[in-house]
């Protein structure tokens, strides 16, 4: 009886954190070690990143963040549950203590979620290969699959 072909994923996340770092996971790619990577639309190097992911043809993923830098989305203009005072996401211990209380308006979390996939789009022009999520926020209780998963 044949063997199933298993095929080893392994993909590098923050892609478009900074510079150093996207450097790092596209030589890792070419040399074969990483096969895909997960894109931080919000990260300070997105677009640089998405230039390397087309220019690379390296399968392209979705990092869906909640919780580190600003947001893409409307919480980017005014109040949300999802920003601090200062208009930065709460932090990986601050977005997991806020969801836990309740604090936490998942219709904000949609349309965060939203303007991120519309942002992937844009960058990439295209839909992601996968989503997962920075700081491992798409595994916390409470929330809901969105509609476009």
């Amino acid at each position: 009886m044949a063997r199933p072909r298993v095929r080893l994923v392994v993909t590098a996340d923050d892609f478009g954190y900074c510079p150093r770092r996207d450097e790092g996971i596209v030589e890792a790619f070419l040399a074969g070690t990483v096969t895909s990577v997960s894109l931080l639309v919000n990260g300070a190097a997105a677009e640089s990143a998405a230039e390397l992911a087309r220019r690379h043809a390296i399968p392209t993923g979705l990092h869906a963040n909640l919780s580190e830098g600003r947001p893409v989305g409307p919480a980017r203009h005014g109040a949300s549950t999802l920003l601090s005072s200062k208009g930065f996401f709460l932090g990986k211990m601050g977005f997991r203590e806020a969801v836990a209380a309740g604090d936490v308006a998942l219709p904000q979390v949609r349309e965060e979620l939203e303007a991120q996939l519309n942002s992937f789009r844009e960058l990439l022009g295209r839909v992601p290969t996968h989503v997962d999520g920075h700081q491992h926020v798409h595994v916390l209780p409470g929330g809901q699959t969105p509609s476009w998963a």
